[in-house]
């Protein structure tokens, strides 16, 4: 499946499910879920049936590559321009809870119960599986957080805590990926492969500081200034994340963690400005574009290639993901707040794993090429597959259940 006949399934499938986007069926059948399956079924008629023994090296063609690569740089800048710095304190500090306890909780524990599960797996491949499923997908559980009567407390820890989560997850994981591209080779090459990513994590946040701030700034001058029209505000987003990605490269930095940090400039420089709104409205509406065109070649790539792996420690692996490695670092975040039983167990059961998931194991496959562990395609792939459905399929109806107990109990706190 080349880049033009992704960009006609995704253009058809967006007009589809915009017929019944609003009906009561899309409170359970979200869009992801219907691009994830449209991508395997095209699949199958694609590929005639061997797309489970279809050579990795064909995902990384240039034009999949510009896909990840920019996809995951807009991902990563748009999320974090849209955090208010003020958010992380509010509600007793719950997001930053959740990010500084809640995360780091999650990825030891993560590889702990990936080194119970497959022991005889290279360590940096059970670091790997951990930390490619840390980062959570608030726009799986969207049509929880994006509920009326929701507190604000909730949706909006949810979506700074997702916001945030995968550029923390990023230095971990390029530092894992250089030392596992370097472990077939001399310690001479080891070390050449840490200095590199060295170099990296130290250019690339220089890189989107700079362009981040500096762009902001302009932005800002500008829109005071009535110099710059609504359309462009909202085409500054992904033009600045592409402008911070190829900076960092230039010189040598890590394109991704530019962008991330270019995009926690931007949330500064415009904080509380109208041009804000216009970065938010763009990850809104044009963003959705390039996340359902990666949705659709998780469905049609990554999935067929995984499941020829699939078995019963891959599915105990994600079924636990999901649930006592995601949860438990949760409420252990959430010790001492004021959050009653239901709104700590909505925060902590609403933790999808998907587009950041899908991206970092296409950056994987990328980095590794034939060298990719195939129980890291394995697990990975069948948790963000069940995670897809089952989050999307019970996130509206729990989010009904705590909202009916919080009126019922007259709670205000949670």
């Amino acid at each position: 499946m080349d880049a033009y006949g992704i960009l006609v399934a995704v253009a058809a499938l967006i007009v589809t499910y915009g017929l019944f986007s609003g009906a009561p069926l899309a409170r359970y059948v979200t869009g992801p879920m219907v691009f994830t399956a449209a991508g395997f079924g095209i699949a199958a008629l694609w590929f005639d049936s061997s797309a489970a023994t279809l050579d990795r090296s064909e995902i990384a063609t240039e034009a999949m590559q510009l896909l990840a690569e920019f996809g995951l740089a807009i991902l990563l800048f748009t999320d974090a321009a849209r955090i208010n710095p003020t958010h992380l304190r509010a509600g007793e500090g719950l997001p930053a809870r959740m990010l500084l306890i809640g995360l780091p909780g999650t990825m030891a524990l993560g590889l702990l119960i990936a080194w119970a599960f497959f022991p005889g797996d290279p360590w940096w491949s059970l670091a790997l599986i951990a930390l490619i499923l840390a980062p959570t997908d608030a726009a799986l559980g969207q049509n929880a957080i994006a509920n009326p009567d929701m507190p604000e407390f909730v949706s909006q820890t949810l979506n700074v805590e997702s916001g945030l989560n995968d550029g923390l997850a990023l230095p971990p994981i390029l530092i894992v990926l250089g030392i596992a591209a370097g472990s077939g080779g001399s310690e001479g090459v080891a070390n050449g492969a840490a200095t590199t990513m060295a170099g990296h994590l130290i250019l690339g946040p220089l890189a989107g500081i700079v362009i981040g701030y500096g762009g902001g700034w302009l932005i800002r001058r500008a829109v005071q200034r009535h110099e710059m029209t609504r359309l462009f505000q909202r085409l500054s987003a992904p033009a600045l994340a592409i402008v911070a990605y190829a900076g960092a490269e230039a010189i040598g930095g890590n394109g991704f963690i530019a962008a991330f940090t270019g995009g926690l400039m931007v949330s500064v420089t415009l904080h509380r400005a109208a041009s804000a709104q216009r970065l938010e409205d763009f990850a809104e509406a044009e963003a959705n574009i390039v996340v359902s065109a990666l949705f659709l070649l998780f469905g049609a790539l990554i999935v067929p290639i995984g499941m020829g792996q699939w078995d019963l420690a891959a599915l105990g692996y994600a079924g636990l993901s999901l649930t006592v490695i995601r949860m438990v670092p949760i409420f252990l975040a959430l010790i001492g707040t004021k959050l009653d039983w239901g709104a700590t167990m909505l925060l902590a059961w609403l933790g999808p794993r998907g587009i950041a998931s899908v991206l970092y194991l296409l950056i994987a496959l990328q980095a590794l090429g034939g060298e990719t562990p195939d129980r890291l395609v394995s697990v990975v792939s069948l948790t963000v597959f069940i995670s897809i459905f089952l989050h999307g399929l019970t996130a509206a109806p729990f989010a009904a259940l705590y909202l009916a107990k919080r009126r019922k109990n007259g709670t205000h706190t949670g």
